[in-house]
């Protein structure tokens, strides 16, 4: 059957939401910053769920704010990874972008949000890739091996390149 709108707002109100969310990559020293969620047993990276009417980036901002006391510098989109419904999370967009590295200043100055972060660590990118959940592992391991070879962002699933290598077109600005 048909279904027919009155509006605009009737349509767009009847689409499915997904949940979006915004991670960064953190480096100080060489060593990658990961932090340990009060509600996950896991270790994440710096960032969280981006709220209703805010961007990627603002969302990133604010949670890393929030949960570490830091002020960072967003530099560049590094992926944008498509996480399907495979658990009670359901399935979300998350934004993985890069920062300007950290300075002494700013790692004596992080403090952890108590009800949402019990630690954080500073480990080189494969000690962290060992601490990381499977699906972030995935994510950071495959987005930074991308760049390296790429120079620009990748789309995933799941944190896993979608298109195959020989698909990959670079677009040059």
């Amino acid at each position: 059957m048909l279904r027919t709108f009155k509006d605009d707002r009737e349509f767009y109100s009847s689409l499915p939401r997904k949940r979006v969310g915004a991670g960064a990559l953190l480096f100080y020293k060489h060593e990658l910053l990961i932090v340990q969620p009060t509600y996950n047993p896991g270790w994440i990276l710096p960032g969280g769920t981006v709220e209703g009417e805010e961007s990627p980036m603002e969302g990133l901002l604010r949670e890393v704010k929030e949960e570490l006391q830091l002020d960072i510098e967003p530099t560049l989109l590094l992926a944008v990874d498509y996480i399907p419904n495979l658990d009670v999370k359901g399935e979300y967009i998350q934004f993985l972008f890069a920062a300007k590295d950290l300075t002494e200043s700013q790692v004596q100055k992080i403090k952890l949000q108590d009800y949402e972060l019990r630690d954080y660590k500073l480990l080189p990118v494969s000690k962290a890739l060992e601490l990381l959940t499977p699906p972030v592992s995935r994510r950071v391991e495959n987005t930074l091996r991308a760049h390296e070879k790429y120079q620009g962002a990748i789309y995933l699933e799941n944190g896993r390149p979608y298109f195959e290598k020989e698909k990959h077109i670079t677009i040059s600005i």
